[in-house]
């Protein structure tokens, strides 16, 4: 193959669209915490650094156990029904629409209130390689968390009302950002990726086109590295976007 002809390929199929990748929901892994099974969809198996995302679908009374995340934030959205955010003995209600921000080294967990089932997602930034390994159970190692519960550290925000970002550094996030977006059929828009970020588009109702992906409910692109993306929504949609420079 000549030069000419391996730039001109190189033009039609750009390196960057490996770094884009389409996961399906039924492509995810449990792991379980507590009473929760939770599936884990980007995680440190499939070379994220920056970012995680995992869903939970829990059943009334259930808990997620107590834990602390040794240099992570985490960020759990309530996609549908309501939950307590626990700390100790401490019990804060947030419903379907709002979403917690829980800093470095704060003890946290959920119990799942109301009488119906609970789904979230939540992501860690950095991921947290020990999480999945099911040694941060409190319930399951019978040993109790060790860290912080600092009044008024855990930021709590109505993503649900937004259409656009929740979760920055003006709650204190400076590890990533999240976005809600509702986007009208045929709506569109466009995001370039850096060398060593990482991007997360989780979608709860509709569909979108991604470059040359297509993804329904719950199923998620995740972009790596050094990319040019196009999303456009197929019909009326509903997604979750986490990016991390």
């Amino acid at each position: 193959m000549s030069l000419r002809l391996l730039a001109l390929c190189l033009i039609a199929f750009p390196l960057a669209a490996e770094n884009i990748r389409l996961i399906r929901f039924a492509e995810s892994d449990p792991f379980r915490m507590g009473d929760v099974t939770s599936r884990r969809i980007v995680h440190p198996g499939l070379g994220a650094k920056k970012t995680t995302l995992n869903l939970s679908v829990s059943k009334p009374g259930a808990e997620f156990a107590q834990h602390v995340h040794d240099y992570s934030d985490d960020t759990i959205l309530v996609l549908d029904g309501e939950v307590n955010l626990r700390q100790g003995d401490s019990l804060r209600l947030f419903k379907t629409g709002q979403c917690a921000f829980v800093p470095t080294g704060q003890i946290h967990g959920t119990v799942t209130a109301g009488k119906k089932e609970a789904t979230m997602i939540s992501f860690q930034n950095p991921p947290d390689l020990i999480l999945y390994s099911g040694a941060r159970d409190s319930k399951k190692t019978g040993i109790a968390p060790k860290g912080l519960i600092t009044p008024n550290a855990v930021k709590y925000v109505n993503f649900g009302k937004k259409n656009g970002m929740f979760s920055g550094p003006v709650e204190g996030s400076l590890r990533a950002t999240g976005t809600h977006r509702k986007l009208k059929p045929g709506e569109k828009f466009h995001l370039s990726f850096a060398d060593g970020g990482e991007g997360i588009f989780f979608i709860w109702r509709g569909a979108i086109r991604a470059n040359e992906f297509k993804a329904g409910e719950r199923d998620t692109i995740f972009v790596q590295g050094k990319a040019e993306l196009e999303i456009v929504a197929d019909g009326a949609t509903e997604l979750i976007q986490i990016l991390a420079p």
